[in-house]
C-alpha cells in the first residue's frame, strides 16, 4: 500500500473485511475468496469511494483537497487484496484453528460475525503479510471493531491477536 494514504489503507482494510464477511454470510466455499472479489468490488464501487473520501477528508490538512474523478485504484489497493485473499484461501482453516484456541467459550461457528472477519484479516495480516507490522495489524483490528462491533468486541479481538502473538512472534 502507498504509506502516504492513510485513507487508502484504511479503506482497503475495511472492505477486505467486508469481502471476508460477505463470504461467511453467504456460505462460498472456502478458497473461493480470490474469486469474489472483482464482482464484490465492483458492486461496491460508489461506497468504497464514499468511504475514501471521508477518510481523506478526515485525515487530510487541505480543505480544498479535490475528490472528483476517483478510480477505484486511488480508493483501495487491490494488490493487497489479492494477497490477503490468496492467503486467506489458503490458510483460513489454520486460521480458524487458532481463532477456536484462543477464543475462551467461543468457536467461529458461534462468534459474531463482524468480530470473526476482522479476526480473519488480522490473523492473516500477522502471520502472512510480511510487510505489515504486527502492532498495526492488531491496532487496526482493534479500531475496526470500534466502529463495526459491540462494546465488549474490541477487547475480545485484542485478547486473542495478542495470544496468536504470543504464539507465533511480533515482526
Amino acid at each position: 500500500m502507498k504509506k502516504d494514504d492513510k485513507a487508502r489503507k484504511i479503506t482497503t482494510r475495511e472492505y477486505m473485511m467486508k469481502l471476508i464477511y460477505q463470504a461467511n454470510v453467504t456460505k462460498e466455499e472456502p478458497g473461493n475468496l480470490k474469486a469474489m472479489v472483482e464482482d464484490f468490488v465492483n458492486d461496491n464501487f460508489e461506497y468504497i469511494s464514499n468511504r475514501y473520501e471521508e477518510l481523506r477528508l478526515q485525515y487530510s490538512n487541505n480543505p480544498n483537497m479535490s475528490l472528483e474523478n476517483l478510480q477505484i485504484e486511488d480508493t483501495i489497493d487491490k494488490e493487497y487484496i489479492d494477497s490477503i485473499c490468496v492467503a486467506l484461501d489458503e490458510n483460513g482453516s489454520k486460521i480458524d484453528e487458532l481463532i477456536n484456541k484462543y477464543a475462551k467459550n467461543w468457536s467461529v461457528n458461534r462468534m459474531p460475525k463482524v468480530d470473526l472477519s476482522i479476526l480473519r484479516l488480522a490473523i492473516c495480516e500477522i502471520l502472512y503479510a510480511q510487510n505489515i507490522p504486527t502492532k498495526v495489524s492488531i491496532n487496526e483490528a482493534v479500531e475496526m471493531a470500534k466502529v463495526y462491533c459491540d462494546d465488549k468486541s474490541p477487547k475480545f479481538i485484542n485478547g486473542i491477536l495478542g495470544s496468536v502473538v504470543n504464539e507465533f512472534g511480533e515482526r
